[in-house]
This record gives C-alpha cells, sequence and structure tokens, in this order.
C-alpha cells in the first residue's frame, strides 16, 4: 500500500518513521507521522485489510506522540488509515472517528492505493 501527502506549497516537512524506529521495541505504532510544521501532524498506517489492528496502532502512535519531545504543542494530530478494504458501516470505525474528531483531529480512511491527499485535508475547519 502506498499513500501520498502532496506538499503545493514547498514548505519544509518531517517524515519520521514509527514501527520499528522511533517508537519503542514491541509498542504497536503506525507507519508513520508526516508533520506539516505549525499545522497538522498526519499519522499514516498502510494496512491490508485488518483496520481494527490499524486503529489500535494509530491510536497508540497518537498517544506515543502527544508525550514526545519533538511533538510540537498545540499542534493538530490528524491520521490516514490506507487499506485494500474496510467494512464502512462499522459502529467501532465511526465511534474512533468522532472520537479523534473530539481531540481536534480527523481521521480518514482510504482504499485507493497511491491515493493523493492535501495536508489541509486534515485540518478541521475551526469556527
Amino acid at each position: 500500500m502506498s499513500a501520498i501527502l502532496l506538499n503545493s506549497t514547498k514548505e519544509k516537512l518531517r517524515r519520521i518513521r514509527m514501527d520499528g524506529c522511533l517508537a519503542p521495541a514491541g509498542e504497536r505504532a503506525a507507519d508513520f507521522i508526516v508533520s506539516l510544521p505549525k499545522t497538522v501532524d498526519v499519522i499514516v498506517e498502510l494496512k491490508g485489510g485488518n483496520v481494527d489492528h490499524a486503529i489500535t496502532q494509530v491510536e497508540a502512535t497518537r498517544r506515543f506522540w502527544q508525550t514526545h519531545a519533538e511533538y510540537e504543542q498545540g499542534q493538530t494530530i490528524s491520521a490516514w488509515i490506507v487499506c485494500t478494504q474496510y467494512p464502512k458501516g462499522s459502529l467501532k470505525i465511526g465511534r474512533y472517528r468522532e472520537n479523534f474528531r473530539a481531540l481536534g483531529g480527523i481521521l480518514l480512511i482510504s482504499t485507493h492505493n497511491g491515493e493523493e491527499r492535501e495536508f489541509s485535508d486534515f485540518i478541521p475547519n475551526r469556527p
């Protein structure tokens, strides 16, 4: 699976490999965090079909990242799960999306390998 975060403004980005690198050994973690400084951190999980496991990995990464020294306080944390398929009517996934929104972020789930997204897709509209 692959995902493309577009950087049309050509700003300097930060990409951190979480699973097997920054995250503690033996801990569940998403694949990457891609950051647009002073704007948004996007947790990226590239998954086959087990979206429940992907949600567990994203949540563990979110909790870990919020306490990490390199996290910029006040930065929005959003997430993008790219998978082969998922149950669109799942109550668990719906509740998790709402929980993520309540924490100030956006959770997107895509089934299109190689899909392109802008960082603005992960920034909630603020009143």
